[in-house]
């Protein structure tokens, strides 16, 4: 249980940035979307809740929402952040590589 508040602790940060950011350029749709992102992440109390945040976060390509530069930055490395986490929940103990 560790491991998931200090994964929220370390992504919920980021979207809130990323949340005032779309919001003070109104960015409706997508702050929308990643308000529902930051709901889901806040929420999440076991591995597959987060896996699921993660898989949810992946879609952002195909919103078909236009993002700002600085958006899209903010994006890039919160989807490199959950990338990074989403692997390392994955790794098998049993057969390392």
């Amino acid at each position: 249980m560790e491991a998931i508040e200090s994964v929220k602790q370390t992504l919920k940060p980021q979207v809130e940035d990323l949340l005032s950011h779309l919001n003070a350029t109104e960015q409706n749709a997508a702050a929308a979307f990643f308000t529902q992102i930051l709901i889901n992440l806040t929420a999440a109390d076991g591995e597959e809740q987060l896996l699921e945040v993660f898989i949810e976060l992946s879609t952002t390509a195909f919103l078909g929402i236009t993002f700002d530069e600085y958006a899209l930055a903010l994006i890039d490395e919160l989807l490199l952040n959950a990338e990074q986490i989403a692997h390392a929940f994955s790794v098998d103990p049993t057969n390392p590589q």
